[in-house]
């Protein structure tokens, strides 16, 4: 499965949203945000463990 950069994504198991930072092979490069450190973090992530994420939007007016 083939993600785009800028994608965001999801683990199929849940967890935090991700946006796609790369691909090589199946392993996906991921960056999100840890709210129980309060830090960004990245990692690689085997394509098939993940899913393209739903995000509602929501409008600032």
């Amino acid at each position: 499965m083939e993600f785009e950069k800028g994608t965001i994504v999801q683990l199929k198991s849940g967890g935090p949203a991700m946006i796609v930072t790369g691909q090589t092979g199946d392993r996906v490069e991921c960056l999100w945000y840890g709210e129980t450190t309060d830090e960004v973090k990245t990692g690689s992530v085997p394509a098939f463990c993940l899913l393209e994420a739903e995000i509602e939007e929501v409008d600032d007016r």
